[in-house]
């Protein structure tokens, strides 16, 4: 059995997340292998915990920028 790796990626966006934003990001939380995303609400950052034997930063990205995510970029 492989086990998991925990990931967190924090990232910058380039506006505050409104509910329309909130929505999408929703749909990113019920891929396989997101564990968790952290909002401030108010402030232009999250973090998302994943599982880094699913996913790479690269593949995080990509789904927050499919979803919509305003994305200014990656925090680290």
């Amino acid at each position: 059995m492989k086990k998991m790796t925990k990931v967190q990626l924090p990232f910058a966006l380039s506006a505050p997340l409104d509910e329309v934003s909130l929505n999408r990001l929703a749909a990113v939380y019920e891929i396989y292998g997101i564990l968790r995303i952290c909002a401030q609400p108010g402030e232009q950052k999250l973090t998302v915990e994943y599982d880094a034997t699913r996913f790479s930063p690269q593949d995080v990205e990509a789904a927050l920028a499919r979803a919509g995510v305003p994305l200014a970029q990656r925090s680290v």
